[in-house]
């Protein structure tokens, strides 16, 4: 019996027809700025896919600029802002992000703000919720802010974060401001699984990843036209993506994108509402052949007890973190490896120390915090996968075959 994938926020298989999307279109070997046949069908390909894209997040196809995978897209946005700001003002830019942010957004930050390039406000999320105070966010402006970047969804804690209302008073606080402040967010969590419009949000960018949605290993990054002549190359040499991402364009994994898109497009209610109904089915099961604890916080369990935050309507539908008494979660995790497939927390983080997120979020010591398990199902989970689960992970940690 073959170990079940619960691992899907770290990365997902690709879907069926995208890897036959990716196969065709590597007859498409044209290089796509030529302008002889070869060249012009997969410059074709391309903006089809671009096209995608852009129905997928409900934007005009001109805002969407391709590039390796989600680490760039956000590296562009962040160095973008920050340095239109520095070419407009006389003064050290100021950046806005949470606590709990992906480390593709804080450690490049972290690194700017050492070297001087700019100054950062990391917000605390919330204490027991997890998520970001709108008014802290909101308060945190300063007249020499030039981004606000905040995720869409937590990787390691399915918390939804407030980015919308955020959005919404910060571009209310733009109108009065000589130099608006960019609105940034990272929704590669979100993407496939709840309904991101970037026009809802009013996001000025928005981060795709193609791997958390059944796709290849590429990214985008969406930048609204009216905030287009801010972005800042960090490639130079050709004249791709109208002169903000040079590098030939990689068309089967361009294709393979925009097929993942699709696929989203037409079937996010089915996908979401399947990933929720296996989601909670685990619960329940949890539920059953554990003892729930229901205290908030600074709790030790003991083994056979288990422990969760909130699951409700500001959750990912799809992700269930959970503390197992008695147990640290890597050893729990090595203890049922022939049967389960998941992990502690975000896949950048593994095999380092108890994760700042679950700290920064949960009343909780670095020990509780090791305790955690992230599981996340997929699209196609099936209710007899939870049972071996749920079956492997009462064996483990009661001593029960």
């Amino acid at each position: 019996m073959s170990p079940v994938y619960l691992d899907y926020n770290a990365t997902t298989p690709l879907a069926p027809s995208v890897k036959t999307k990716i196969i065709e279109a590597l007859e498409l070997w044209g290089n796509p700025s030529s302008s002889y046949d070869l060249g012009r069908s997969a410059y074709q390909a391309v903006e089809k896919a671009r096209g995608q894209l852009a129905a997928m997040i409900g934007c005009q196809t001109e805002e969407i600029v391709f590039t390796s995978g989600g680490t760039e897209a956000n590296h562009l946005a962040i160095l973008s802002a920050i340095k239109s700001y520095r070419i407009t003002a006389d003064a050290v830019p100021h950046v806005i992000t949470s606590n709990i942010e992906h480390c593709a957004i804080l450690a490049p930050l972290r690194k700017f703000e050492e070297e001087g390039i700019c100054t950062v406000t990391y917000v605390p999320v919330i204490k027991g919720a997890g998520r970001v105070s709108v008014a802290s966010v909101i308060n945190s402006i300063t007249e020499n802010t030039c981004l606000v970047t905040i995720m869409m969804a937590n990787n390691e804690t399915g918390v939804i974060q407030p980015v919308q209302q955020i959005f919404k008073e910060t571009r209310e606080l733009n109108r009065r401001r000589k130099i608006p402040i960019l609105l940034h967010t990272d929704a590669a969590q979100a993407i496939g699984k709840l309904p991101v419009s970037a026009e809802d949000l009013k996001a000025d960018m928005l981060t795709i990843v193609g791997h958390k949605f059944y796709g290849p290993r590429i990214g985008a990054l969406f930048c609204r036209s009216s905030a287009r002549s801010r972005l800042c190359p960090m490639f130079f040499g050709g004249g791709q993506e109208k002169n903000v991402r040079a590098g030939t364009e990689n068309t089967p994994m361009v294709v393979g994108l925009g097929e993942a898109a699709e696929l989203v497009t037409r079937n996010l209610g089915v996908y979401s509402a399947n990933m929720k109904k296996i989601r909670d089915y685990l619960r329940d099961g949890l539920l059953r052949r554990f003892d729930l604890v229901l205290t908030e916080d600074n709790q030790d369990l003991k083994k056979g007890q288990v422990l969760w935050k909130y699951v409700d309507i500001h959750m990912l539908p799809n992700t269930l973190s959970v503390r197992f008494g008695g147990m640290d979660g890597q050893s729990l995790l090595q203890l049922v490896s022939n049967q389960l497939n998941a992990s502690t927390g975000a896949a950048c983080h593994s095999g380092g120390s108890v994760s700042s997120v679950l700290l920064n979020s949960w009343n909780w010591s670095e020990q509780d915090a090791g305790q955690t398990i992230r599981l996340s199902v997929g699209r196609e989970t099936t209710q007899a996968e939870i049972d071996q689960v749920l079956d492997a992970l009462y064996s483990a940690i009661l001593g029960e075959a």
